[in-house]
């Protein structure tokens, strides 16, 4: 979206500034209390501004430690490796260090009151990591690092920006947008605005229309990708679900899984060799087919519910007051090494509300473990499963929305009869 300003002239496009002209930018991102920054909305619970560069340690609204490191201008691979070992160092602090370093109080109870929600158990707090990078541009080697990191489990997110001037008040207009080499993991719509060097969580606010529940979805707690699947599950997602007559079919009279032989509804394929697909390209096929499967399940649209994540990770939100809230959320994760992880797992909301939806669970636990062969994690905050595919075609991600449909539609059926 171009921005303009209006003159004696008429309306004159506003340029975004050289990397150059952008000093103090990163210092001006980093003020306040915390704020969306081109993804889910974060608490600062330190930063700090030195030349040209500025860093934070942040949390999530699921307690999850995000540390941000931004520069003025171009973000380097020193940036990445700086933000890399915050992130270690950060690692193992349980609550009480991350309490010790917050100014304001107790972080609790900041916390509950910056994302609206009721307070975290202290050992909710830093169960992942991750690193969210800004710059007005990035180096190659930059984005080479983020991309190895975050293929190997360290979610690394890399999130342009485009400043538009700074005014006597040393604030900055400012837009974060997707790099033109689609190698950023994760960024705000390109039409979001924002000004840096206010009040970061009334600037957050006009962002939500754009992130939305995103600062407590964005990354699955760790429990799911420790989560290993059964032989089970791999040896039967391609076969007719054995408890189809019971949640197999849904609105639209189809079996929730497929034949196996990647001939079945949606594959996609006559029978030729298929070609491999990119990360995205798979993940936006198995996205529409997770879509058009939903089609009556839930009253909401399902494109609405259903988003992509990261690069590598697939949502589904329910919109029914049957999920106390939404606080429940089917996934699937793909990674480069042809593993899937599919599950589903609690996140957000009250504390009343995720019990609600525990129970789901632990009332469920025998057809969740013996008919769907997932494994469910300790304290029943979710459960999941993995799959290995050799190749991620076009039969691949026909199998892959046939086993997340299977997922949905035989715990959904349990979560309307709760």
């Amino acid at each position: 979206m171009d921005l303009y300003r209006t003159s004696e002239s008429g309306v004159v496009p506003v340029q975004p500034l050289d990397p150059g002209e952008t000093a103090g930018l990163a210092g001006a991102l980093l003020q306040g209390p915390g704020g969306s920054l081109g993804g889910d909305d974060v608490l600062f619970v330190t930063t700090a501004a030195g030349d040209g560069a500025a860093t934070a340690l942040a949390l999530d609204a699921e307690g999850s430690a995000v540390v941000v490191g931004a520069v003025d201008g171009e973000l380097g691979s020193d940036a990445v490796t700086d933000a890399l070992q915050r992130a270690s160092t950060v690692a193992d602090h349980p609550y009480e260090a991350l309490d010790e370093q917050y100014d304001g109080g107790s972080l609790r109870e900041a916390h509950a009151e910056y994302f609206h929600c009721a307070p975290l158990d202290p050992g909710a707090f830093n169960e992942d990591q991750r690193v969210r990078l800004l710059g007005t541009a990035f180096a190659d080697e930059a984005l080479d690092l983020a991309t190895f990191l975050s293929d190997r489990e360290l979610a690394v997110d890399a999130v342009r920006i485009e400043a538009f001037g700074a005014v006597e008040s040393e604030e900055f207009l400012v837009r974060f947008v997707a790099d033109d080499d689609g190698q950023q993991t994760q960024a705000a719509d390109s039409t979001e605005e924002w000004v840096a060097g206010t009040n970061a969580s009334a600037a957050a606010a006009t962002g939500e229309a754009a992130s939305g529940d995103d600062g407590a979805e964005s990354d699955a707690p760790t429990h799911e990708s420790a989560l290993a699947a059964s032989d089970g599950v791999d040896d039967d997602v391609g076969a007719e679900d054995e408890t189809g007559s019971e949640d197999g079919n849904g609105a639209d009279g189809r079996d929730g899984v497929g034949s196996g032989d990647g001939t079945d509804e949606g594959a996609g394929t006559d029978g030729a060799e298929e070609e491999n697909l990119e990360l995205p390209t798979l993940l936006d096929a198995v996205a529409e087919g997770v879509a058009d499967r939903l089609v009556g399940t839930f009253d909401a649209d399902p494109e609405e519910m259903v988003s992509v994540e990261r690069g590598n990770e697939l949502l589904v939100r329910p919109d029914h007051p049957a999920y106390a809230g939404g606080v429940l959320r089917y996934r699937l994760q793909v990674d480069t090494d042809g593993t899937v992880e599919f599950g589903v797992n609690i996140y957000g909301g009250s504390e009343a509300e995720k019990e609600q939806m525990r129970a789901v669970v632990r009332e469920n636990e025998a057809a969740i473990e013996e008919e769907l062969e997932y494994e469910i994690a300790d304290g029943y905050d979710g459960f999941a499963a993995s799959r290995q595919f050799a190749t991620f075609d076009q039969v691949a991600a026909a199998e892959i929305v046939d086993e997340f449909d299977r997922l949905v539609r035989l715990f959904h059926s349990r979560v309307m009869r709760a």
